[in-house]
């Protein structure tokens, strides 16, 4: 593979796992409400994902964790697992959009 290509690709990596590891939410109330949007929010934001054929798979699925939080009533936890899980859907259609003319570079 071309070094440029790597390096290329590597940044792009690093920054998404860094915006991954540094993204902050407001502190949820934990209400029922919020959760609510939340979870629809995540979960149009990993449809658009996965029209745009760029889903990320985790070994953990952040919308059952939360939905399994709320139904344990911890509507807090539960929110910060749908906003993140929102996050990633969002992340994936925007690599999708920035790498939909990515292919192989022409041999030397």
């Amino acid at each position: 593979m071309n070094p440029r290509a790597m390096f290329k690709t590597l940044s792009i990596a690093a920054a998404l796992a860094l915006l991954t590891a540094c993204a902050s939410t407001p502190e949820s109330t934990g209400s029922a409400d919020a959760y609510d949007k939340a979870l629809s929010e995540a979960k149009t934001a990993q449809a658009a994902a996965k029209k745009a054929n760029n889903q990320w798979f985790y070994k953990e699925d952040l919308v059952k964790q939360a939905e399994t939080a709320a139904a344990a009533g911890d509507y807090a936890k539960a929110t910060k697992l749908a906003e993140k899980a929102k996050f990633q859907g969002d992340m994936a259609v925007k690599q999708a959009a920035e790498q939909k003319n990515a292919g192989p570079y022409p041999a030397r």
